[in-house]
């Protein structure tokens, strides 16, 4: 994809390019690269299911005060 030079997009894409070309000018096996690829995904889902689970205990402790105040 073209981006418009130094917009976000652009930006990211440019660093994930350099992280990427930092894989293969290391020479590392592309099953150490998928790994760490999959680890960090998953580092994100668990985080942002962490988060997810403590919004969820707010709305529920505004759902029962709400029911309970009425």
């Amino acid at each position: 994809m073209d981006y418009k030079p130094y917009s976000m997009e652009w930006s990211r894409r440019r660093y994930l390019a350099e992280a990427i070309q930092q894989y293969f000018d290391a020479d590392v096996p592309v099953d150490v690269i998928l790994d760490d690829i999959v680890n960090i995904l998953h580092e994100s889902v668990v985080e942002n299911q962490t988060r997810a689970d403590k919004f969820q205990e707010v709305i529920n402790g505004l759902k029962f005060y709400s029911h309970k105040n009425k």
